[in-house]
């Protein structure tokens, strides 16, 4: 009679092969794989990082530059081969140098610059020192100190050279010189009625009454007569036109002119004073309008 098996029992398997296997692929050898795997992995990672991570120290000697100086004569080093000291400095990032155009274009501006400064304040302190020198002239007096300070500022010309001796004595004011001309006019009027060495004896006695009680027409400037002549003067020196007194006064016959003899010589010295004046006050105005339209930004 055939027993039948109990499925509770643990049967071997029939096929040796089967049963290879199982014993094979047990735990052991899964053990052993995970093991193979890791030092795979270490391998790699040796391999890529080894260098950088156990990299040799440089050794003194070798050619390396060292940043400590040596108590070693240089000579010796040199000789033997061993590195020179080198400070370690600190480097610092330098801004890039500006191209040569740029800064030759810069230099010239600021030249530029300072020479147009320069020039304005030169040209405005010589309009100063016209401008004083002008009030000095007007004066009355000498004024030679003023006019020697403007030369020291103002260039060379020919109107400051001609008024070099003009400025040692000066010249009377254009109010002065009315003053003057109305003091002499009288004479002048009454050595114009001079009859002359040759006239009658009439002729030279009514003149000699003339000459004690001086007589003046000065209402009158119409007329060719001297006091009509005399009086056209006058108003125009009130109103401070010497060079027109001065014009109006040529039909003067030699006899009255020679009375106002030094008055001429008065008057034509403020007439040149006050042109000379006027050409060096024109000069400077020019220059420092020069100099202010090459200073303007």
């Amino acid at each position: 009679m055939t027993v039948a098996p109990d499925p509770s029992e643990i049967v071997a398997p029939s096929d040796p092969a089967l049963y290879a296997r199982r014993r094979v692929m047990g735990p052991a050898v899964w053990a052993w794989l995970l093991l193979c795997l890791i030092c795979v992995a270490l391998g790699a990672g040796l391999a890529r990082y080894g260098p950088t991570l156990f990299a040799p120290k440089a050794r003194s000697g070798d050619g390396a530059v060292s940043a400590t100086p040596s108590a070693r004569p240089i000579a010796e080093r040199v000789a033997t081969g061993a590195a020179l000291p080198v400070e370690a400095t600190p480097t610092a990032a330098l801004p890039p140098p500006a191209p040569a155009a740029d800064v030759e274009r810069l230099e010239t501006r600021i030249n530029a610059l300072e020479t147009s400064q320069k020039g304005l304040v030169d040209a405005a302190a010589t309009a100063l020192a016209v401008s004083t020198l002008a009030e000095a002239a007007n004066a009355s007096r000498p004024f030679g100190e003023e006019l020697a300070g403007l030369q020291r500022l103002a260039p060379p010309s020919p109107d400051l050279r001609a008024l070099e001796p003009l400025a040692r004595t000066g010249a009377p004011s254009r109010a002065g010189l009315a003053a003057q001309f109305e003091a002499l006019a009288g004479r002048a009027a009454s050595a114009s009625r001079d009859p002359g060495p040759d006239a009658d004896l009439f002729a030279r006695l009514r003149y000699a009454l003339s000459s004690i009680v001086s007589i003046r027409h000065i209402g009158s400037t119409k007329g060719s007569t001297p006091d009509a002549i005399l009086a056209r003067a006058q108003a125009l020196l009130d109103e401070g036109d010497v060079e027109g007194a001065v014009a109006a006064l040529d039909p003067l016959n030699d006899r009255a002119r020679e009375v106002l003899a030094p008055w001429f010589l008065a008057a034509n010295r403020r007439i040149e004073i006050d042109r000379r004046l006027a050409a060096v006050r024109a000069d400077a105005l020019a220059s420092l309008s020069r100099a202010s339209r090459t200073a303007a930004p």
